[in-house]
């Protein structure tokens, strides 16, 4: 039986409460960018900065503003090639480990959905069979949103010289709307990307497809399910949303703004991308007609 947006809604968060584990995913991917940031900061230092401080003969402990300001102008004149190419490389790493816990965390949602719980075990079983493909699926829709930028092509050659122009923006003003348009058109570009893939990665994990299997399957999910998808995908991006609004309503006192940013980190990380997962699981499974396990069906929801 096709459930309601609502009964998904409901029945996920009852899935949530008794697996609230599912975070765990989360959590340790943010430890994991937090490590690759260290990483990357050393390998910065010990590649571009050390060399350079050594030449100069400059005092580490004494080191003025000014001088560092000259050795980062420095270090992005002469090396940028190289500091794109060594991002790069870190950047792909770092997608490679955060589709491992991704899998896992849709494959925890998973067992929880259709079994009754889940544990740390699925993580890793769901991680270890499935990031190689769910990152390259990742790198392939990457790729489409950036092929997006042809539609600021346009703009870029009404434009000319950009040198000119940013001297002086009356002088192409055809040419800057067109490179408005384009980007907007960018932006819509990207924002149906992401509705009509937004259950690849589910599919992928949840079927253990390979990447074009997973995202005809995503796509055929989305075509034969249009406006629930629609629905979906509105309810996760107006989560997103008012969490934002909440943080600019909170700007305007310095205190209440700082704990607000650190609520909305922790609140993002243990509630709400775990509910997400859960509730997108939730909704690919009974879209495919898989049995789901109901806790309305035990005597659990006293």
């Amino acid at each position: 039986m096709v459930e309601e947006i609502g009964t998904v809604i409901r029945k996920g968060f009852g899935t949530w409460t008794r697996n609230l584990n599912i975070c765990l995913p989360f959590i340790l991917e943010v430890v994991t960018a937090m490590l690759f940031f260290v990483l990357a900061m050393l390998i910065f230092t010990a590649l571009f900065i050390v060399p350079i401080v050594s030449q100069q003969n400059i005092d580490p402990a004494n080191i003025t503003p000014d001088q560092m300001l000259g050795i980062f102008i420095s270090v992005f004149s002469e090396s940028m090639w190289l500091i794109i190419i060594v991002g790069l490389i870190l950047l792909l790493l770092y997608m490679l480990f955060q589709s491992f816990f991704a899998a896992g965390a849709i494959r925890m949602a998973s067992e929880a959905s259709e079994k009754g719980n889940t544990g740390l075990g699925d993580m890793f079983r769901g991680g270890k069979e499935n990031f190689i493909n769910l990152f390259l699926t990742n790198i392939l829709v990457l790729l489409l949103a950036v092929a997006g930028l042809v539609f600021l092509v346009p703009g870029i050659i009404s434009i000319g010289d950009l040198d000119l122009f940013l001297s002086n923006p009356q002088s192409s003003v055809a040419g800057a709307s067109l490179l408005i348009a384009g980007l907007l058109l960018w932006v819509l570009y990207i924002f149906a990307l992401s509705i009509i893939f937004l259950l690849v990665d589910y599919a992928l994990v949840i079927d253990r497809l390979d990447p074009i299997t997973a995202i005809e399957k995503g796509i055929n999910v989305f075509r034969q399910n249009m406006f629930p998808v629609f629905i979906m995908w509105v309810l996760v991006i107006g989560i997103s949303f008012m969490l934002r609004l909440l943080g600019e309503a909170t700007s305007y006192l310095d205190m209440i703004a700082q704990l607000w940013s650190f609520a909305e980190f922790i609140l993002n990380i243990i509630v709400i991308q775990p509910l997400i997962t859960v509730w997108l699981t939730r909704f690919y499974l009974n879209r495919e007609d898989r049995k789901l396990y109901s806790f309305d069906d035990y005597m659990l929801d006293y």
